[in-house]
Formats: C-alpha cells, sequence, structure tokens
C-alpha cells in the first residue's frame, strides 16, 4: 500500500527592498527629466526612460513562497509577480534534526553550542506579525553544517509534516 502524501501552500511576503530601490531609481530618473526638460534636449527620453524602469519594477512588486512538501521533501520557491518562479532551496526528512517553533528554548541551546561558528538562517515567511503563531523552524543539518529554515505552515501543511516528519517536531 503506498502513503504518498503532498502539500502545497503559498505566503505572500513583503516586496524585496531590491525592487523597490529600482520604482524609487525610475521616479528619481523621470524627475531629473521634468527637471532639464526646458534646458536639454535629453529630458523626454530620461523622462520616458523613467518611467519603463518604474512600471518595469511595479509589476514585480508582488512575492510569494511556494512551498511544495512531497512526502518526506520540502521545496520552497519564490514566485514572482506570479509570472516567474525560482527555486531557492529544498531538503528533506533525513537532513531535519528537529522541529520547533521560534522562540523554542532548542534554538538558544543550539546557538550556543555552535560557539563561534555562524548558523545560516533562511526566512521563507510573510514576516507579518499576525502569523507568528503559524512559523516553525527546521533545524537542518547538511555536509556537518547547522542552518535555520523559517516556514509559515497551514493546516495541512503541519498535518503534512506531523505525518512524514515522526518525531522531530519538539515543543
Amino acid at each position: 500500500m503506498l502513503n504518498d502524501g503532498y502539500a502545497e501552500h503559498i505566503v505572500k511576503t513583503r516586496t524585496p527592498g531590491s525592487v523597490i530601490a529600482v520604482m524609487v531609481l525610475g521616479l528619481f530618473i523621470s524627475m531629473l527629466g521634468v527637471l532639464t526638460i526646458l534646458t536639454t534636449r535629453w529630458g523626454f527620453s530620461f523622462i520616458l526612460l523613467g518611467a519603463v524602469i518604474f512600471f518595469f519594477a511595479f509589476s514585480r512588486r508582488e512575492t510569494e513562497f511556494e512551498y511544495l512538501m512531497v512526502n518526506e521533501d520540502i521545496e520552497v520557491a519564490k514566485v514572482i509577480a506570479k509570472r516567474s518562479r525560482k527555486k531557492m532551496f529544498s531538503f528533506s526528512n533525513s537532513e531535519v534534526r528537529y522541529i520547533v517553533r521560534p522562540d523554542s528554548i532548542y534554538l538558544d541551546n543550539e546557538l550556543r553550542a555552535s560557539g563561534n561558528t555562524q548558523i545560516k538562517t533562511r526566512d521563507y515567511t510573510s514576516k507579518d506579525e499576525d502569523e507568528k503563531e503559524n512559523v516553525y523552524v527546521f533545524v537542518i543539518n547538511r555536509n556537518g553544517i547547522t542552518e535555520f529554515v523559517y516556514l509559515e505552515l497551514s493546516d495541512r501543511t503541519v498535518e503534512h509534516v506531523n505525518n512524514f516528519f515522526k518525531g522531530k517536531y519538539k515543543e
């Protein structure tokens, strides 16, 4: 009997700072064009260039993280404007040491035990204060390096984790 599992969850996140910076750059170039339109013949070109840059960045402001959970594997992808998808990170049950809440004493112990070595942190959450109760930290050990992976799980994905990552969740 096959006991396959599949769960998918999409988390909307904040607009990346780089997109906001490009939007501001487009506005700045357009304003420069407005200021120079009477003094140089390049003013209109600056306005047009700034508008193109601004609208290009504006169209990419919607960002989401997509979690795909298939059996004991989890893949996180970044979806930009529902048009492009980029795989950000993936891991399997064999790499997960344990799963805890962000305020868990286990994370503090892990940080103290690591001493001077840096623990890489990957945050794939909405960063919304109202969703903090849905955030879980997967402590991963990959090639002898510890990583903290923050995911914001739904009821369905929590159920999937409970089924396929048995014994890994610590209160």
